[in-house]
C-alpha cells in the first residue's frame, strides 16, 4: 500500500484515498468579482431584460422577507395565547388581524414562487439567446489546433450551460440573487426569532437544543463516504467490464447495422445474462454502491434521536412545575423547534452550497474568458496593429489588390511538421517551389505527408522547422483574412454541414448565399445537380436534421394504455415526418458518399469558379476518393479546363490521366519527397514513381 493512501472495497470496487490532500475549502472566486459586475451590467443591457431583472429581484426580496413575516404571525398569535391563559381575554381586533396576516404570509409563500417562475423563464430565454452569440462567436474564431487542444475543448466544455434549459449567465444571476436573499433571509429570521425567545420562558434553552439536533440530523443526511479531496475508484472485474461493454455495443446506434447484420443479437444476450448472473448483486455502478453503503442502524441514529427528544424533556418537566402553561408551552415548543429546524436547515444548506456558488460565479469567469482564447496561428508583424482583428493583421494579400491572373506561387524551404500529440514527422526537411499558374500533383501512399503540405498552405498549422514562401513572401507575415479568402481548398475529410445543401454549397461564397442561379450552376461544375434534382425538398433539403424530432416514451408496437398497439404511422404522416429520414432531413443515409463529395465539389467551385472574389490558388486533397472512374474523369477535365491560370494543386495516391497533365509532380514517401519532375521526366529516371505508375497502369490490361 502507498503511503498515506487509504484503500476501501465498496463491491467490485476499489477506493483509494490520498490521506494527504484533505478536502479543499471552499474559496470564493474574488477574481471572478470584476467578470459577475460585467455580466449584470451586460445583462440588464439586454433588450426588455432589465424590467424583468428588476421584477425578479423584488420577488427574490419578497420571497426571502415573507418567512420572517409568517414568523412575526406565528410570534404575535403565541402572545394572544399568553394573554389569554394568563388574563382570560383575548383582543378579538388584533386575533382577527394576525390570523389575516398570517394567512396572507402563507398564501404569499405559495404565490411568490410561481410569480418568480413567470419571470425568470422570458429572463432566462433573452439571457440564453444573448450569450448563445457570444459562445458562438468565441467558437467559430478558433483555428484548428487551438480548437484541437484538450486543455481547450475542457474550457469551452466549462463555458457551455450544464443543460439546455439555462445558460450560464442566468444561473450567475440567480447565484447572486440567492446570495443576496438568502442573507436577508437569515438576517430577518434571527431578528424575528430573537424577539419572540425573548418573551417566552426557556425558550433559549429550546432554541439551542432544536439547534443541536438539527444540526446532528443535517449532517447525518450529509455525510458521504466520499470527501472532496483526492480519490480515485476503479475496478478490475472482467465480468462487469464485459457487461458494461456488452450494453455500450447495443446502445451505440453506429453498432446497429453489425449487429442486424451479422445476426449476433441472441449471442450478445445470451453472453450478458450470463455476465450478469455471475456478478450477481455486485452489478452497481460506484456511486449506486456508495449510497447503499450509508448505514442507517449506525449508532448516530440513537444519538439523534436522544437530540431530538431533549425539547421535549424541558416541555415535560416545565409543564409538570407549571400545569397551566401546558398549551403555551407545546404552542411554543412547536413554533421555537420548527422555525429553528427552518433556520438551521436554510444556514447550513446555504454553506453547503457555498462551494457550488464558488463554481457559478467561476463558470460566469470563463464565459468571458474564452472570447480572449489565443489563437496558435498567428501573423508575425513588427507592425502594432493590437486593436484589429486578428484576421486583419499582417501584410496585405495581395498588396497592390491586383487580381490573381496568373495564379500565386509557392516555395517549401526546408519544411518540418509534426501534429500536436505526436512522435514522429508528418513532414520532415520538405523543399520544392510550384510557380505561378501550375498545375502540381502530389503523390504517394496514404501517410506519406500529401494532405500535411495542403494544411500548411492554408495555414490550418504552422511548421516547426523551415519557411513557406507565398509569392514569395513568408506566409506567417500575411494577413490571414487575405490569405485563406485568396485560397479554395477541399480535403479529403471533407465536411459537409447539418444544413440545406443551398447552404451548404453556398459556404463557397456566403456573399452570394441567395443566388440560387449561381449554387445552382456551382451544383452542376461539382456534378451534384442531377441527383439534388431527385430529392423532393431539392436544395432545402437538410442533409442531417440539426433538429431532432420528439416522440412519446410508448415504445412502438407494444400495447399501450387504451389495450391497442402503439402505431407512430398516423401521427409521422400528419407531420410530414419520413420513417427514413428521421425529422426532416435525408441524413447521411439517404445519399451516398459520392453524392457527399459531389456537394462538398460543389462548395469548391462555388469559390473558385461561380463566385465574383479573386481566387489565385486551387487545393484538392483526394478529390476523386469516392467517385467512380467515369466521374473521377469528368471531375479531372472539368477542373483542367475551369482552372484558368490559376495554381492548382492535387494530392492523390492514384497515378492517370491527371499526372499527364501536371507541370509538376511532387512523389512523397514517407513524410519526404523522394522525386519531383514531369510525367515524362519521372518516367525516364525510371525510379519509385515510375514503378507505381506501371503496377497501377497493368492492372487495367
Amino acid at each position: 500500500m502507498v503511503h498515506n493512501v487509504k484503500h476501501t472495497r465498496i463491491g467490485l470496487w476499489d477506493l483509494y484515498e490520498d490521506k494527504a490532500h484533505a478536502p479543499a475549502r471552499v474559496r470564493w472566486p474574488t477574481d471572478a468579482l470584476p467578470h459577475v459586475a460585467r455580466m449584470l451590467t451586460d445583462v440588464a443591457s439586454i433588450p426588455a431584460c432589465a424590467p424583468l431583472l428588476l421584477a425578479l429581484l423584488a420577488l427574490d426580496l419578497l420571497i426571502a422577507i415573507v418567512p420572517a413575516i409568517h414568523l412575526s404571525y406565528s410570534g404575535k398569535l403565541l402572545g394572544i395565547v399568553q394573554t389569554a391563559v394568563d388574563q382570560r381575554t383575548v383582543d378579538p381586533e388584533l386575533l382577527v388581524s394576525v390570523v389575516v396576516g398570517s394567512f396572507l404570509a402563507s398564501v404569499a409563500k405559495r404565490l411568490l414562487p410561481a410569480l418568480r417562475q413567470r419571470v425568470s423563464t422570458p429572463l432566462n430565454l433573452r439571457i440564453k439567446n444573448y450569450y448563445s452569440v457570444h459562445i458562438f462567436a468565441s467558437m467559430v474564431r478558433l483555428d484548428v489546433p487551438t480548437f484541437d487542444d484538450p486543455a481547450v475543448q475542457r474550457q469551452l466544455e466549462h463555458s457551455l450551460p450544464r443543460n439546455s434549459h439555462t445558460s450560464i449567465a442566468f444561473t450567475g444571476v440567480s447565484t447572486v440573487l440567492h446570495v443576496l436573499t438568502t442573507a436577508i433571509q437569515l438576517v430577518s429570521q434571527i431578528s424575528v426569532l430573537q424577539s419572540i425567545l425573548r418573551n417566552q420562558p426557556d425558550g433559549p434553552l429550546l432554541a439551542a437544543l432544536s439547534c443541536t439536533a438539527a444540526f446532528f440530523q443535517w449532517k447525518s443526511l450529509h455525510s458521504s463516504l466520499l470527501h472532496d479531496g483526492v480519490w480515485v475508484a476503479t475496478t478490475t472485474n472482467e465480468d462487469y467490464k464485459r457487461a458494461q461493454g456488452l450494453k455500450h455495443t447495443v446502445n451505440d446506434p453506429i453498432h446497429r447495422k453489425e449487429i442486424v447484420a451479422s445476426g449476433i443479437a441472441p449471442f450478445l444476450l445470451a453472453q450478458y445474462r450470463e455476465t450478469i448472473s455471475r456478478i450477481s448483486d455486485q452489478a452497481a455502478d460506484f456511486y449506486e454502491l456508495v449510497d447503499l453503503k450509508k448505514d442507517s442502524l449506525s449508532p448516530n441514529i440513537l444519538f439523534q434521536e436522544f437530540l431530538r427528544s431533549l425539547p421535549e424533556v424541558v416541555f415535560v418537566l416545565r409543564a409538570v412545575r407549571q400545569p397551566t402553561s401546558i398549551p403555551l408551552s407545546l404552542t411554543s415548543l412547536h413554533l421555537i423547534t420548527n422555525t429553528t429546524q427552518s433556520f438551521i436547515d436554510s444556514a447550513f444548506n446555504f454553506v453547503q452550497q457555498a462551494g457550488s456558488i464558488s463554481d457559478r460565479l467561476g463558470a460566469v469567469k470563463q464565459l468571458y474568458q474564452i472570447a480572449n482564447i489565443p489563437n496558435r496561428v498567428q501573423v508575425h508583424t513588427t507592425k502594432t496593429n493590437g486593436d484589429e482583428p486578428e484576421d486583419f493583421r499582417g501584410i496585405p494579400f495581395p498588396e497592390n489588390d491586383r487580381t490573381f491572373t496568373h495564379g500565386i506561387s509557392i516555395e517549401f524551404s526546408n519544411v518540418s511538421f509534426i501534429y500536436p500529440g505526436s512522435a514522429s514527422y508528418a513532414l520532415r526537411h520538405v523543399s520544392f517551389k510550384i510557380q505561378r499558374g501550375q498545375l502540381c500533383v502530389i503523390v504517394g501512399s496514404n501517410g506519406s505527408g500529401k494532405s500535411t503540405i495542403l494544411k500548411l498552405i492554408s495555414r490550418l498549422y504552422d511548421p516547426v522547422e523551415g519557411t513557406i514562401y507565398i509569392d514569395g513572401i513568408d506566409i506567417k507575415t500575411l494577413r490571414l483574412a487575405d490569405l485563406r479568402r485568396a485560397i479554395s481548398v477541399l480535403f479529403q475529410d471533407y465536411t459537409y454541414f447539418p444544413l440545406s445543401i443551398q447552404d451548404n454549397i453556398a459556404l463557397g461564397d456566403p456573399a452570394h448565399a441567395t443566388d440560387l442561379s449561381k449554387i445552382e450552376r456551382a451544383a452542376q461544375l461539382g456534378g451534384a445537380d442531377s441527383f439534388i434534382s431527385r430529392l423532393p425538398d431539392k436544395y432545402s433539403t437538410y442533409l442531417e436534421p440539426p433538429v431532432k424530432d420528439h416522440y412519446s416514451y410508448q415504445p412502438e408496437g407494444t400495447k399501450g394504455a387504451s389495450g391497442t398497439y402503439v402505431d407512430f404511422s398516423r401521427v409521422r404522416e400528419a407531420a410530414g415526418i419520413s420513417m427514413a429520414e428521421g425529422g426532416g432531413g435525408v441524413g447521411s443515409r439517404g445519399i451516398s458518399g459520392g453524392q457527399m463529395q459531389r456537394i462538398a465539389l460543389s462548395r469548391t467551385f462555388m469559390r473558385s469558379v461561380v463566385s465574383d472574389q479573386s481566387v489565385g490558388l486551387l487545393l484538392f486533397d483526394e478529390p476523386s476518393a469516392s467517385l467512380d472512374p467515369t466521374a473521377e474523369h469528368d471531375l479531372f477535365e472539368r477542373l483542367r479546363m475551369l482552372r484558368g491560370n490559376k495554381t492548382m494543386l492535387f494530392s492523390s495516391h492514384r497515378f492517370g490521366n491527371l499526372t499527364r497533365h501536371a507541370d509538376l509532380i511532387l512523389y512523397m514517401n514517407e513524410s519526404v519527397v523522394v522525386e519531383e519532375g514531369t510525367h515524362v521526366q519521372l518516367i525516364k529516371c525510371n525510379g519509385e514513381y515510375a514503378r507505381i505508375w506501371t503496377l497501377q497502369a497493368q492492372a487495367f490490361l
